[in-house]
C-alpha cells in the first residue's frame, strides 16, 4: 500500500530531464542516459575513482592515506546530473531514483561483487532526527534495491549511528570530517568475515573509513563499500 501510495504521490520521473516517464517499465529516457557520466576502467581499487593507467593500483590521493576499508566500487561521477538526481532522492520524495541507482550499480559490478563475497550488505544508518525529518534512510533503501537483484542480504542491525552528533559532513573540512565520522559510529557483534558498506555519495572516505573501523572492531575481517557517486576529495 506504502509503495502504491508512493508512485501516487511522486509518479516515477526520469532522474536526468526529471520529465515523466511512460509506463514501460524503463527507468531512464534513452537520450538522458549519457548525461550520467559512469567511471569507466581502470580505476582506484581503494576508492574507485578513475586512474590515469592501468598499472596504478590507487588513486594519488589513496596514496597518501591508510584506510579502514579493504576495496571501493564507485558508480559514477558526481556531476551536475547526478548532483541534482541525488537531491531530489534524498530531499525531495523521489524514491524512484534508487532503481535507477541500484540497477546502474549492478550492472556495472554484480560480477565484481561476486568475486569479493560480501555476506551482508550494510547501509550507512542515520541518526533519528535525520530518518525523522527524510522519512527514510536513502543508504538503506539504495542497499534494499541492490539487494533484490544480486541477492546479497541487507542488515540494518549491524551498524549504527550515535545521536547527538548531527553535523553534516559536507559542511567540515577533511579533518574535521574525519574526526567527527570517528566518533559517530558504533556496530554490534558482527557474525560476517565479509560486508560490504552501501552509501550514497563517497568525498573524502571519512565516513566509510568510520564504518569500515568499527565493523571490524566488531569481527568483520573484509569490510568494502559500494556507493553511488565519488565526487571530489576537495
Amino acid at each position: 500500500m506504502t509503495d502504491i501510495l508512493l508512485s501516487v504521490l511522486y509518479p516515477p520521473r526520469c532522474p536526468a530531464c526529471r520529465r515523466l516517464m511512460e509506463n514501460d517499465g524503463s527507468l531512464i529516457h534513452s537520450e538522458c542516459r549519457g548525461l550520467f557520466r559512469l567511471i569507466r576502467e581502470p580505476r582506484c581499487l581503494k576508492c574507485g575513482r578513475n586512474v590515469e593507467a592501468e598499472d596504478i593500483a590507487v588513486c594519488p590521493e589513496c596514496a597518501k592515506k591508510k584506510h579502514r576499508y579493504d576495496y571501493g566500487l564507485a558508480v559514477m561521477e558526481y556531476n551536475s546530473t547526478a548532483r541534482q538526481a541525488m537531491t531530489d532522492y534524498k530531499f525531495s520524495g523521489w524514491r524512484a531514483n534508487a532503481d535507477f541507482f541500484a540497477e546502474e550499480a549492478v550492472n556495472k559490478f554484480e560480477e565484481i561483487l561476486k568475486l569479493y563475497g560480501p555476506e551482508a550488505l550494510i547501509p550507512v544508518p542515520v541518526t533519528r532526527r535525520r530518518l525523522h525529518e527524510r522519512g527514510f534512510n536513502q543508504a538503506e533503501l539504495l542497499a534494499v534495491k541492490i539487494s533484490e537483484r544480486t541477492g546479497i542480504p541487507v542488515d540494518t542491525a549491524l551498524l549504527f549511528k550515535r545521536s547527538g552528533l548531527n553535523v553534516q559532513q559536507k559542511k567540515l573540512s577533511a579533518r574535521e570530517r574525519k574526526e567527527n565520522a570517528r566518533l559517530a559510529f558504533t556496530a554490534a557483534k558482527s557474525e560476517y568475515k565479509k560486508v560490504c558498506i552501501v552509501d550514497d555519495i563517497y568525498t573524502t572516505g571519512s565516513t566509510l573509513d568510520a564504518c569500515a573501523g568499527v565493523l571490524k572492531q566488531a569481527g568483520a575481517e573484509e569490510v568494502g563499500f559500494l556507493v553511488i557517486c565519488a565526487g571530489s576529495p576537495y
